[in-house]
């Protein structure tokens, strides 16, 4: 008999907005969970684990050895591995039934002589092929002609039913039998054999397989569904993908005959909830608090609320199903406090499951360790740290073997972090282990981080955020995804997969200042040096990315003292046509910004020859800008010239935009945050510059290209140049030609 695996929606992904192009993570991809059902036993449920993938389960394995092939092991006392009847069940053919088989398990039964038992073996290999004549059928004959075929096995089935004497063979007949009406569908037959065979006999595996055939001819169904649910593993995908449709609540409870039924119906409406599901868990405690089904639905409540309160918290990106908070819709989320907003909300709803859980009894559940587990992750969640510390303490000595133990001390480091005022906090001795045993969990380390971000040791945070998404490849493999803080009015929001571009779009220079001047103390404590290591590997580029930020603030003395710092050698190994580190062909100075623009080629003569680097760049125009303040130099006009050049040389549309950007695009609009987005866009500070070189001009032919680029500046290739026109008429028809600029130029005296 083939494993049975139904692919099914179980759950509906929340649509995500996209930037305008590039991709947009969602879903799974965002959704934060720390509370990981992998640490309980309940892999029988986890085909309804809450997850938010719109095609299929979240998990595509089985629970383990089916109930069949158990059944099996223990009927030939062990004697077997239960691995060799595994594998003739699920892989074998009617053809592998011999005396010669490979097989352990066919082997034992002839050596056995169990010759009624493998005569039952080889009618239900006969009868997966009869099941799945549509399918395989080699000769493509018509439904009636394979109908036919089946109601034959039928009654070989059947008359081998009555002649059996082993009961255990007999229920076994049966439902052969059952299986073969179902794809005959012949759903009288079902219901008469499921009533005088396993009605009213033991619920084993068998009763609930076959019950859930029965529920086919039944038009009034739901609690058999329910209960099937609720006690067979192997028929859970199923009854859920065939029956949740059609199911009412409401009618079921009405049908239900006692409370254990009812519930198992409030079970089986629990599945299909991705909201609120107190209510429901509060029914089935009450009806049924000893059921697996009611500890497997709180822990997928604790993961719900993880999902409504970490991922806006931690992430910055609405849940991944959004059906948490009806009142909040993912087109009126535009800033980072509504976020917060919606997280504080459900954190109101965890405080209401918490004290569900506080009141549950301990001993009368299925899961006591569940529940304590649940009760401090809880704790966590609403905050209330002194508590959940102490919760802790006792969950450690009674249960320091449990899978959990990794998450109880997890929420242990992150309570101990969280647990401290504003601008004090800093990654207590206590929880310097946890961090060393657990760093290879992204997501521990990542909110770990934010923890102390949001208390304000952005220099421990980001050591943390680094450690969870490092900047070692051009590629981007984290585990986390999130966003930035959002500043009002930043149009389309970056997302970030590394700490690098984090720290490049969001962190103020004062901050980056802080953790440069961090990595550049010494020495590190053994625990900091693991740490911090992957921020010291990249203390080059961040340094880079410092003096960057004082760029982009116009603050040149400082980005000099910081490009100046890295020494030559990180500028010749990088940003130059031959040498680039990490960094590819579209970050090479190609020319020379003072004296060379695209598409217009010997404008100015290169009076210095120089590297070009962010290093030399910066020097240089510090250097003109001195020059050309200065009441008493000779060529004011020429340097203002040079260092309007470079200003516009700087703007998204120049040959050096890389002093302002880590990446770049023609009318780059979407990333408004940047400080000097407006002047990167529209080349102010050139226009300011073209104004005084016009100011201290000397000839009416240098003032009319002064003009001329002002305008380019302002405007761009397609400008009309206005200015040139108005002014100095005489020039007009020259100046709308690039390859006249250099004669211009060169008439400024």
């Amino acid at each position: 008999m083939k494993k049975f695996l139904v692919f099914t929606a179980l759950l509906v992904s929340s649509l995500q907005q996209l930037l305008a192009c590039g991709y947009s993570p969602y879903g799974e991809d965002v959704r934060y969970c720390l509370f990981l059902p992998s640490y309980f036993d309940y892999k029988d449920f986890a085909s309804f684990n809450y997850n938010a993938n719109l095609f299929g389960f979240e998990t595509a394995y089985s629970p383990g050895y089916e109930s069949n092939v158990t059944d099996w092991y223990h009927f030939v006392g062990k004697k077997v591995s239960v691995d060799a009847i595994n594998e003739f069940m699920y892989d074998a053919k009617i053809t592998d039934i011999h005396p010669d088989s490979n097989n352990d398990f066919i082997d034992y039964l002839y050596k056995t002589k169990a010759t009624a038992i493998l005569q039952y073996l080889t009618m239900a290999k006969k009868s997966e092929v009869i099941n799945s004549a549509e399918l395989y059928d080699a000769w493509e004959r018509k439904d009636a002609e394979i109908q036919i075929d089946r109601k034959a096995f039928f009654k070989q089935l059947m008359q081998l039913y009555q002649k059996e004497n082993s009961i255990f063979l007999k229920r076994k007949y049966a439902f052969l039998a059952i299986r073969v009406a179902y794809y005959a569908k012949d759903f009288e037959q079902i219901h008469s054999l499921y009533e005088t065979v396993f009605k009213n006999e033991k619920k084993d595996y068998l009763y609930y397989w076959s019950l859930y055939f029965d529920c086919f001819s039944k038009e009034n169904a739901a609690v058999s569904i329910a209960n099937v649910m609720a006690n067979s593993a192997e028929k859970r995908e199923a009854t859920y993908y065939y029956f949740h449709k059609d199911f009412d609540l409401q009618q079921a409870l009405a049908q239900a005959s006692n409370e254990q039924e009812q519930a198992n119906v409030y079970a089986y409406a629990s599945v299909q909830k991705v909201d609120k599901n107190l209510d429901f868990l509060r029914e089935i405690y009450v009806k049924d608090p000893k059921s697996r089904i009611f500890s497997f639905l709180l822990l997928r409540e604790i993961n719900k609320i993880e999902d409504w309160v970490y991922t806006p918290y931690y992430t910055n990106y609405l849940p991944s199903i959004t059906f948490a908070n009806t009142n909040y819709e993912s087109s009126v989320i535009s800033t980072t406090n509504l976020l917060r907003e919606r997280s504080e909300n459900d954190r109101l709803y965890a405080q209401e499951v918490l004290e569900f859980v506080d009141s549950l009894s301990l001993s009368a559940v299925e899961n006591a360790m569940l529940v304590s587990a649940s009760k401090i992750q809880l704790l966590f969640i609403t905050k209330k740290f002194e508590a959940c510390l102490a919760a802790i303490t006792p969950f450690e000595a009674q249960y320091p073997n449990e899978k959990v133990f990794d998450q109880i001390q997890k929420i242990k480091a992150l309570c101990l972090v969280s647990n401290q005022a504003y601008n004090e906090a800093v990654i207590p001795q206590a929880v310097e282990p946890i961090i060393l045993k657990y760093q290879s969990d992204s997501r521990f380390l990542f909110a770990l981080g934010r923890e102390l971000e949001f208390l304000n040791n952005k220099v421990d945070g980001i050591a943390l955020i680094a450690s969870a998404n490092p900047y070692d490849s051009k590629m981007y493999n984290s585990e986390v995804e999130w966003q930035g803080n959002r500043l009002a009015g930043s149009g389309n929001l970056k997302m970030f997969y590394t700490y690098f571009d984090y720290l490049d779009f969001v962190y103020a220079p004062s901050d980056l200042q802080k953790i440069v001047d961090r990595i550049s103390q010494k020495p590190f404590s053994s625990f900091e040096k693991i740490i911090y290591r992957s921020l010291v590997k990249n203390k080059e580029s961040l340094m880079d990315l410092l003096g960057t930020k004082y760029i982009r603030e116009n603050d040149l003395t400082r980005a000099y003292a910081v490009f100046n710092a890295m020494g030559d050698a990180y500028w010749q190994d990088n940003y130059n046509a031959w040498e680039r580190g990490k960094l590819d062909e579209n970050y090479a100075f190609d020319s020379n910004p003072f004296y060379d623009f695209k598409y217009t080629a010997n404008f100015i003569a290169h009076k210095e020859s120089f590297l070009v680097s962010k290093l030399s760049v910066t020097q240089h125009l510090i250097k003109y800008l001195n020059l050309a303040s200065n009441p008493n130099t000779r060529d004011r006009d020429y340097y203002y010239f040079l260092v309007a050049n470079c200003y516009l040389n700087m703007s998204q549309a120049g040959n050096s935009w890389m002093m302002r950007r880590f990446s770049s695009s023609y009318n780059d609009s979407g990333s408004k945050s940047y400080i000097d987005q407006i002047e990167y866009q529209n080349a102010q500070k050139a226009q300011h510059y073209y104004e005084l070189a016009f100011e201290n001009a000397k000839t009416a032919k240098f003032k009319a290209l002064c003009l001329r680029m002002q305008d380019y500046a302002k405007g761009g290739y397609m400008d009309p140049f206005d200015s040139v026109e108005k002014q100095y008429p005489q020039f007009d028809g020259d100046l709308s030609y690039c390859e006249s600029l250099k004669e211009f130029f060169n008439a400024r005296r």
